[in-house]
């Protein structure tokens, strides 16, 4: 039996496509990966667009670390998260010489409630 066998024209092209195509998408990765990084660490250069990604925790304790006082909608999230319900209503007071949040809230068994928060650290008084 006769095997019909073509002779087998491979170009130059053909052989080396493939290793073109693999050192073009390695080229572009190359470029793209750290022009992402830095466009992201460009975008965060501003404390506002810095809290806006952290969570309410970690924006708390980064705006401290900055020295910045705690903010009224952060003192809010502070004590829903703690007491539950729906906040009604928050108000700078100042407490024994210091600088306070008065926030009053509403539980979940419909019971109103008034807690503190102290506006430089954040933390819940009674």
């Amino acid at each position: 039996m006769k095997l019909n066998r073509k002779p087998l024209h491979i170009t130059v092209a053909h052989a080396f496509a493939p290793l073109c195509i693999a050192i073009a998408m390695a080229a572009v990765i190359a470029v793209a990966l750290p022009a992402e990084a830095a466009a992201r660490q460009a975008t965060l250069h501003t404390s506002a667009q810095v809290a806006d990604v952290l969570s309410p925790l970690a924006r708390q304790r980064w705006s401290r670390e900055q020295g910045g006082a705690v903010s009224k909608d952060e003192a809010a999230a502070i004590v829903k998260r703690r007491f539950g319900g729906r906040i009604l209503a928050v108000a700078e007071v100042e407490k024994d010489g210091r600088p306070m949040y008065r926030v009053k809230g509403l539980s979940q068994e419909s019971q109103v409630y008034v807690v503190f928060v102290d506006k430089n650290n954040g933390r819940i008084v009674r």
